[in-house]
């Protein structure tokens, strides 16, 4: 399957962001629609606030985990276009766990 330059571009910002340290990531589109769901209580503010704790927490963790897990995490944030700092944070924590467990689970 042929990438397209665009693809290939932002693929190599995000390797370089999440390389070098926490990347920066816009996550107004993300908390947007926190209160237009109707299902849940979640505020903007709210979601920007859980957000920030969680970039918060990133950037103490950053260099823990393994440099693989950081790309991987950081791109699988941006399909779909709603990047989101608890995303990254939670896939950082599962792809730990997941090697903790033991082999023949």
């Amino acid at each position: 399957m042929p990438m397209t330059f665009a693809t290939m571009t932002l693929s190599g910002l995000l390797m370089v962001a999440a390389s070098s340290g926490v990347p920066s990531l816009d996550t107004r589109p993300t908390c947007a629609g926190a209160e237009s769901d109707g299902l849940t209580s979640r505020t903007v503010a709210g979601c920007m606030q859980s957000e920030q704790q969680a970039r918060d927490e990133l950037a103490s963790k950053w260099t823990n985990f393994p440099a693989t897990d950081r790309h991987e995490c950081v791109a699988q944030t941006g399909i779909g276009g709603y990047p989101s700092y608890v995303q990254v944070l939670v896939c950082l924590e599962l792809a730990r766990d997941a090697r903790k467990m033991p082999k023949d689970y």
